[in-house]
């Protein structure tokens, strides 16, 4: 069963709508789903059920509402604990579950077309107020101030990155009717006003400051925060750093993929999400390692991950060879020379020792997304050389053996099987 509680509130099942009559029904349900795992205390059922006026026996009348549910809810628990009630057996299954876990994912792209994707795909899970049809304005308040304001979060994201890419005319007529809506809400106000001022209209943007100063005065009482006020000062002095930047690119190097790899699409699926999730929030880049013997796939297991997830990476792709034909390591100095080279670094800064030249890669991924691709390694002493340091890149190494000397890498192993192969 799916629960939708971002609009009005329905339960669906086998692709079909499940009838819950019942006003208050729909709402029991939807402050259950809202805690989910969680004893909802009696009393604070029945002061939600019934804000105004409560029924003679209000304890009876609930406990009415929830055999009605327990009959439709054929997947899910609903169980009466300490005082108060708990569902259990819904978890992942909400439209509210799957909107912030959307909008997660969003947040750690660095493609930004892909970003916006995703945004979109997230508000478009919103039919409407949540609860919209259960619920008292407010009793929708008291439960719902929270997934509002995560909407606005989400819907300002997909601005800023909207105007990232280039869309400020575009957006001109959505910003008129969101700011006319929202008239005290900072962040629609910013994106009007940069998307007014890269339109050539700077009169118009500074006068939608104007018009945010006055309803945050009149309306609340405060002034506008340190990040407008510094985006109008910006926009009066005409600052270079207001105009749009151009989109990142890099170099392309990953080798051609191989269509007839099969059977790994449940460990590609993995590792995507890996290396989707890590680094980006500590800092430190994502690092993958296959390994296993020698013709189980794995060069061909890494390049494919490598072109799933090279939108991800706009400040380009890196591939290096760890090994030459006759199966010889090939030194990190020289392997270094290659990775520079490919960034666009002149020859004639190359330094001479291979501590310095690791440093000086260091300084050239600082600041870009890349995905560097490292295939046949011998040990980890070869890779380290070669590691990046900003969280916005991350590794995918090959060897035929775990390279435990790599501080936080995910090993996986690469085993040959029968629906593991790759054919001829």
């Amino acid at each position: 069963m799916d629960y939708r509680l971002l609009g009005p509130v329905e339960v669906w099942a086998a692709g079909r709508k499940v009838e819950l009559k019942r006003r208050q029904e729909r709402l029991l349900l939807a402050v259950l789903l809202l805690e989910p795992g969680k004893v909802v205390p009696t009393d604070r059922l029945i002061g939600l059920l019934w804000p105004e006026e409560q029924p003679g026996n209000p304890k009876r009348a609930l406990q009415v509402y929830v055999s009605r549910l327990r009959a439709v809810l054929m997947d899910a628990e609903l169980l009466g604990e300490a005082g108060g009630y708990v569902l259990k057996g819904t978890a992942g299954r909400t439209d509210v579950e799957k909107f912030a876990a959307l909008v997660e994912r969003a947040r750690v792209l660095p493609d930004l077309a892909r970003r916006r994707e995703v945004l979109v795909e997230a508000l478009a899970l919103w039919r409407g107020p949540a609860l919209a049809d259960v619920a008292s304005e407010d009793v929708r308040r008291r439960l719902c101030s929270g997934l509002d304001e995560s909407r606005w979060a989400a819907q300002e994201l997909r601005l800023k990155t909207e105007l990232a890419l280039g869309r400020h005319q575009e957006l001109l007529p959505e910003l008129a009717e969101l700011t006319s809506a929202e008239p005290t809400r900072e962040g629609l106000a910013a994106a009007r006003m940069l998307a007014l001022y890269r339109s050539g209209r700077q009169a118009n943007a500074l006068a939608v400051y104007a018009e945010l100063v006055r309803h945050l005065d009149e309306e609340l009482g405060v002034e506008p925060g340190q990040e407008i006020r510094d985006l109008q000062v910006a926009m009066l002095r005409q600052d270079e750093s207001l105009n749009l930047t151009p989109p990142e690119t890099g170099p392309r190097e990953l080798p051609a993929d191989v269509s007839l790899l099969v059977g790994r699409d449940e460990l590609l699926d993995e590792l995507a999400k890996v290396l989707a999730s890590a680094g980006r929030g500590s800092g430190v880049p994502a690092v993958v390692c296959l390994y296993g013997a020698a013709g189980t796939g794995k060069s061909a297991t890494a390049v494919r991950l490598g072109h799933r997830l090279a939108d991800d990476y706009p400040g380009g792709q890196l591939f290096a060879r760890l090994q030459d034909v006759n199966g010889e390591a090939v030194p990190p100095s020289t392997v270094l020379v290659r990775l520079l080279r490919s960034l666009g670094v002149d020859p004639k800064t190359f330094p001479d020792s291979l501590e310095e030249r690791s440093s000086l890669l260091r300084s050239t991924l600082a600041g870009r997304s890349v995905l560097l691709v490292f295939d046949d390694a011998l040990d980890a002493g070869q890779l380290r050389p070669l590691m990046p340091a900003d969280g916005r890149c991350a590794v995918i190494a090959t060897s035929r053996q775990p390279l435990l000397g790599l501080e936080d890498a995910i090993h996986r192993e690469i085993n040959p099987a029968d629906d593991q192969k790759i054919l001829d």
